[in-house]
């Protein structure tokens, strides 16, 4: 656009000249005019054809307005192609500034997009490392929260346990006679509270029993005989079981080898007896059963003694109230 202006400025100055010169010819025409009428002459030609001499003076008004007309035009046009000159380089300047902020500005978002990035991925490994640590304390707590569960377990049967001697001790509480231990529907008297050192034989120990209204103890189950084992563990006074037992209602004097329980029920239960009993050991023979605490086999608490040169405490059994 530029160079396009500068060359319309010089053609458009090119009519100057040509004015300028077809006036010189004009003047050089005139001269010979009146050179020519000295002579007796009289000039008939004028140019092209032929003219007056006040015509001569319009055409010569004319071309000076023309040709200041188009002096003006010539200097309007210079300036305006000056003025081009000087706004282009403005221009480019202004525009080579704007594409610099603009690339200023595309710098520093880069710049921020970089850095929210290298956030963004701290921000990333540090919740990966939250939840590896999340992971691990659940695993642990899964551990414990079985622990627990199998703790729970335990203390439910317990008190499923408590609960069932809750309710025969209720069952037989203020059925029992003072000194009498309730268990489930009966009553049970331990020698060994009322004396420590007094000891029977186990017909005598019978006839006491029967002078209290009661009889020996005829064990019928494993839970009555968990009792009666756990009872006799609270009282004993030395570790010799031979010397710690007491007497119960069983007995094979009828028959020898069949065991008969003072109610007639003859007993064909054979893990309570201890290694090596009944054995019916002696020249007096064994023909009445003693219940003992084992620390070894708490099954295994009863053996054989003679019933009437032993002497030991005795448990009677009567029915509650």
């Amino acid at each position: 656009m530029h160079v396009w202006l500068i060359h319309t400025c010089s053609i458009l100055s090119l009519p100057l000249q040509g004015i300028k010169e077809e006036s010189n010819k004009e003047k050089s025409i005139t001269s010979n005019a009146v050179m020519q009428e000295n002579g007796d002459l009289q000039y008939k030609k004028f140019g092209l054809g032929e003219c007056s001499f006040p015509n001569y003076k319009v055409v010569i008004l004319c071309l000076g307005v023309l040709n200041a007309v188009l002096f003006i035009a010539a200097v309007v046009l210079a300036v305006n192609c000056a003025k081009v000159k000087h706004g282009l380089p403005q221009d480019s300047h202004s525009a080579a500034l704007q594409l610099i902020s603009e690339l200023d500005d595309l710098r520093s978002n880069h710049s921020d997009v970089i850095t929210a990035e290298a956030e963004a991925k701290s921000a990333l490994d540090g919740a990966i490392k939250n939840y590896t640590r999340l992971k691990e304390n659940i695993e642990k707590q899964k551990i414990i929260n079985d622990g627990y569960q199998r703790q729970i377990a335990g203390l439910r049967a317990e008190k499923q346990s408590l609960q069932s001697n809750v309710s025969a001790l209720e069952g037989s509480c203020g059925r029992c006679q003072s000194g009498w231990v309730p268990f489930s529907s009966s009553c049970y008297l331990f020698s060994y509270t009322e004396s420590t050192t007094l000891n029977k034989n186990w017909l005598e120990s019978r006839v006491d029993c029967k002078r209290r209204g009661s009889d020996l103890i005829v064990i019928d189950n494993k839970e009555e005989q968990r009792f009666v084992s756990s009872t006799i563990d609270n009282m004993r006074a030395g570790r010799d079981i031979w010397q710690q037992g007491f007497w119960i209602g069983l007995s094979d004097t009828d028959s020898e080898g069949t065991w008969v329980w003072i109610n007639n029920v003859t007993e064909v239960e054979q893990r309570y007896w201890m290694d090596g009993e009944p054995n019916e050991w002696g020249r007096h023979g064994e023909d009445c059963g003693v219940a003992v605490y084992s620390d070894h086999n708490p099954w295994k608490t009863r053996f054989d003694d003679n019933c009437l040169r032993s002497e030991k405490k005795w448990i009677c059994e009567m029915r509650a109230n």
